[in-house]
């Protein structure tokens, strides 16, 4: 399994453009073969003494891939290029990691 976490800071005004960008996207990708989880999360407060402060501009979207294949696929499909494209413009940062199980 791959797994993929990406954190992305939203600008100001621009965050339920994006939303509903996301909403459009999610269930084409959900559709792909070898995607097995594709959610956006919003930060929240949990009380624990050790989170940071919530970020409001803060999403992030985690991702689960069947292999590294059904990625790479996933990343050169045009419906994603078209996706980034009109994203990109919205986001002031983009941090991607990528990773396997541990054991």
């Amino acid at each position: 399994m791959i797994y993929i976490s990406v954190t992305m800071i939203i600008k100001k005004g621009k965050m339920e453009e994006f939303l509903v960008e996301c909403q459009r996207i999610r269930p084409i990708v959900l559709a792909e073969p070898g995607c097995l989880m594709y959610d956006y999360t919003r930060e929240m407060a949990s009380g624990s003494e050790q989170q940071e402060a919530v970020d409001p501009n803060c999403i992030t979207l985690y991702e689960k891939w069947e292999s590294i294949e059904t990625l790479n696929v996933h990343s050169e499909a045009p419906h994603m290029k078209e996706f980034v494209s009109r994203v990109s413009p919205m986001r002031e940062s983009v941090v991607v990691r990528t990773g396997i199980e541990a054991f």
